[in-house]
């Protein structure tokens, strides 16, 4: 049995995207391994941020005669001609292919010590419909006004919404108070031109609340830049990195919930565990990025209460789809009226 106060017959949470506030756990290795090759294509289908990569070459006076120009297009050059791939440390082969990224986390801690119970969105509503409110009935359609008058008693207000015979879902946009009777009828579209046989009322909001928590966590991963051979391709693609790191930090990560993240470098070193015996020497440097995310899940599913009404001792909450139309209350309290028929209602 589950946690749940519903059974998982009484509720359509098997339907996909049916919880969008849900994100579930955070999928760094995903977000950091895309957000580089996004990066990468982004900086190849624009040269001239290639160029301001590394463009404290071309107005550094002590170093631009050796380093300048020249060493900027030779950056470039190698970057747009060389396929690059990142790839995870666990889907690392022996020797590979050089150039390569490899992407490895580091650690992943909670952030803080909580209950889990501070999600700054504290439920979620689902589409679920309720059940009708009313018998079946046959509405009288005025197309004029938009008035509709029920061929039987019915209480209704502008939290619900009618739904016909075929289907179709017309809400209440207003009521009208017939000034012989005293009766109160919905208002719904003008000019509507369908069957208004076999009508029923609906209550217009979804019909369950999913209680949401998460927590907060610390993640550092390490992005390791690797080449063979000279040792200045590894600082052309540890420059590349970096840009595209800082450059693309609020779209790929902090705008996709890697926040508020720290970035870091190691040394130069060499890398005997991806260079064969007798091959050229594999430099690497690794950079390292931290950062927090939230991870989120669902804790509980209730109906929604849309009725409420007073009791001689307390306030005592009505059955589900209970219409009532009077409150017997200390006249010393206020009114209770505006608790019931809102169709919003708070979760159990």
């Amino acid at each position: 049995m589950g946690l749940d106060s519903l059974s998982p017959q009484d509720r359509p949470l098997n339907a996909q995207a049916i919880l969008p506030a849900v994100q579930g756990v955070f999928q760094s290795d995903i977000l950091i391994r895309q957000a580089l090759i996004i990066g990468f294509n982004d900086l190849r289908q624009n040269p001239w941020q290639l160029q301001l990569v590394f463009n404290g070459l071309r107005y550094d006076n002590f170093t631009k005669e050796q380093y300048g120009e020249k060493e900027i297009t030779k950056a470039v050059n190698w970057f747009l001609k060389t396929e690059i791939p990142v790839v995870m440390d666990y889907n690392l082969t022996s020797s590979p292919a050089m150039p390569i990224v490899v992407v490895s986390l580091d650690s992943c801690t909670e952030a803080e010590a909580t209950l889990g119970d501070l999600h700054y969105e504290t439920e979620e509503s689902t589409p679920a419909e309720w059940q009708p409110l009313t018998q079946k009935f046959v509405g009288n359609y005025n197309a004029t006004t938009g008035v509709l008058i029920p061929s039987i008693p019915v209480i209704v207000n502008t939290q619900m919404v009618l739904v016909d015979g075929a289907g179709n879902r017309y809400p209440i946009l207003d009521l009208f108070t017939d000034p012989i009777t005293s009766n109160c009828y919905p208002i719904i579209q003008k000019g509507l031109n369908t069957d208004f046989n076999n009508c029923v009322l609906e209550w217009a909001s979804s019909k369950l609340s999913v209680q949401l928590e998460s927590c907060n966590f610390k993640e550092t991963y390490n992005i390791i830049c690797n080449a063979k051979g000279e040792a200045s391709e590894l600082l052309y693609l540890w420059s590349i990195v970096m840009y595209s790191l800082m450059r693309y930090k609020k779209t790929l990560l902090e705008g996709r919930g890697f926040e508020r993240t720290v970035i870091s470098s190691t040394k130069v070193m060499t890398n005997n565990s991806l260079a064969p015996v007798g091959s050229e020497n594999v430099w690497s440097r690794v950079i390292s990025i931290t950062g927090f995310n939230k991870m989120t899940w669902a804790r509980t599913v209730s109906d929604k209460i849309t009725q409420a009404s007073f009791g001689p001792d307390s306030l005592n909450v009505s059955q589900i789809n209970f219409l009532p139309n009077q409150f017997e209350t200390d006249s010393s309290l206020i009114d209770p009226g505006f608790l019931t028929g809102d169709g919003i209602g708070v979760s159990v």
